[in-house]
């Protein structure tokens, strides 16, 4: 058993794994990147979207880098008859073991890597919403590397997420500082986090309610604060109208537009509570604090954030629009 453990632990050595995605997608991957790491990889090489991996931190134990999938440094990988470039060959000269998270032919980006000397390779479909069921996606995600790592390493990886210092993404006391500070110069003393937007309309309860419970949250001594991403403009227009339409002259949310993960992260750990839909930021507020996210028509079997304090409302029959205001203010309260 020794002797197998360190052969896994020598053929992972400097790993690249490719899985380009948004946000959502990165975190529900982390378990691999644990899994690896545990298992004795050197150096995490992840072909992304970088943006979506901003989250990450420096890791005492592990290299990570993260490289930008859309650059055309990587063409040759994709591209019949294609050279591979300096930045690639490079890249690749280093790299033990590939794992690609990607769905379609992969036959051009195996032949790339058979050619780079790249002994190890593995190409998986990723989890996607209109054909994943049964297992959660972060378990999907880990099946394909079971070869190279251990079941043991495997559920330890899963038992990350319910750990407040995930050595991947743990804050800094200089992060946690800074964060507080911004909102003790707010003035407020206790907050809630929510965010109304997600990658798609229909896993978004209705902005405007979020606007009466956001406008509800002061009752309990909680302020809103009210998460917007880049993709948000819409969501947020419609929102901010509802709320100041509202017969009440208590408006004391306040807005988070567009900020670094870190920072976005570092603020949430300074929260009571979070709301939000199913999206790439509940699945990151669910390793920062408690966390309700509502369910449409996606299944939280599959999909639900992993966290050591996490609550999942599914709207009946799937539909958003039918699930009332009331029943997500129980369920905060319940946070």
């Amino acid at each position: 058993m020794k002797i197998e453990k360190e052969l896994k632990r020598m053929s992972l050595g400097n790993t690249l794994i490719i899985r380009p995605g948004a946000l959502g997608d990165a975190i529900l991957t982390l378990p691999a990147l644990h899994s690896l790491r545990l298992s004795g990889a050197r150096e995490l090489n992840i072909l992304g979207t970088p943006v979506s991996w901003s989250f990450l931190r420096p890791s005492a134990d592990v290299a990570l880098r993260v490289h930008d999938f859309s650059s055309p440094a990587w063409l040759g990988l994709f591209a019949e008859g294609a050279p591979l470039s300096p930045v690639a060959r490079e890249l690749l000269s280093r790299i033990q073991t590939a794992i690609v998270y990607l769905s379609g032919d992969t036959s051009v980006l195996q032949r790339a890597f058979k050619s780079a000397g790249i002994k190890t390779i593995i190409c998986s479909s990723p989890p996607i919403a209109s054909t994943a069921s049964g297992s959660h996606a972060a378990e999907l995600l880990l099946e394909p590397i079971r070869t190279l790592t251990s079941a043991e390493h495997a559920q330890q990886a899963l038992r990350i997420a319910d750990q407040s210092d995930d050595p991947l993404i743990a804050l800094s006391e200089e992060e946690l500082i800074r964060a507080k500070a911004e909102l003790s110069a707010l003035g407020c003393a206790r907050f809630c986090a929510i965010h109304p937007g997600s990658g798609g309309r229909t896993k978004c309860w209705p902005a405007s309610n979020f606007a009466e419970l956001a406008l509800k949250l002061p009752e309990r001594g909680l302020t809103p604060l009210i998460f917007f991403g880049p993709a948000d403009k819409a969501v947020k227009d419609e929102l901010e109208r509802a709320m100041y339409s509202a017969p009440s002259t208590q408006h004391s949310a306040l807005a988070v537009v567009s900020r670094p993960l870190r920072e976005v992260l570092a603020l949430l750990s300074c929260c009571e509570g979070y709301i939000g839909n199913d999206s790439g930021l509940t699945h990151l507020a669910a390793r920062a604090c408690p966390t309700l996210a509502l369910f449409g028509p996606t299944d939280p079997a599959v999909w639900a954030p992993l966290g050591k304090n996490v609550r999942v409302l599914r709207a009946p029959g799937g539909d958003l629009r039918a699930l009332d205001v009331n029943t997500v203010r129980n369920a905060v309260c319940g946070l």
